[in-house]
């Protein structure tokens, strides 16, 4: 070991003998490894072929759901249709008619 390295560790045992290293290392220990879980549950250390597959999944499911969607929501605007072109015909038909009143 160099001097310099035995002087820096000779001037650091004292206050590790004072204040007590343990307590002082586990204190360092539990902050990183709340540290890391925090990171874990935000999804900082998601494996990416696990992100990539979750959004293709996500995908394929959005893309179903659109169609299930636009097969259920079709006899409602076939309706629709058929209300407004009726609308519009009864509009054209009485436009002569006085409706003030």
């Amino acid at each position: 070991m160099d001097s310099n390295n035995v002087n820096n560790l000779e001037k650091l045992l004292p206050l590790a003998d004072k204040y007590g290293l343990a307590y002082i290392v586990s204190l360092v220990l539990v902050f990183i490894v709340f540290g890391f879980i925090r990171d874990i549950r935000r999804g900082r250390w998601v494996p990416r072929e696990l992100l990539d597959k979750a959004e293709e999944d996500r995908d394929r499911l959005q893309g179903i759901l659109d169609k299930e969607r636009s097969d259920f929501m079709a006899p409602t605007l076939e309706v629709l249709q058929r209300l407004k072109i009726d609308h519009a015909a009864s509009n054209n038909a009485g436009s002569d008619e006085d409706r003030s009143g």
